[in-house]
C-alpha cells in the first residue's frame, strides 16, 4: 500500500467585502493579484503564529 505525504501552501480566505480584506491583512493575510477579495497566509506565517502563541 502506497502512502503519500500531503503539506499545505497556504491558508485561504475570501473576504466578502473589503473591510473583511483588510481584517485579514491586519493579521498577515495577503492578497491574490487576480482576485484581490481572496486572501492568503504562508504556512511558515502560521507556523510562526503558532509557535510564538505556544499552541
Amino acid at each position: 500500500m502506497a502512502t503519500a505525504q500531503v503539506a499545505s501552501l497556504a491558508v485561504i480566505a475570501e473576504a466578502l467585502d473589503e473591510p473583511a480584506a483588510n481584517f485579514y491583512q491586519k493579521y498577515g493575510f495577503q492578497k491574490f493579484k487576480q482576485n484581490p477579495m481572496k486572501l492568503y497566509l504562508p504556512m511558515k506565517s502560521v507556523e510562526e503564529l503558532c509557535q510564538n502563541s505556544n499552541i
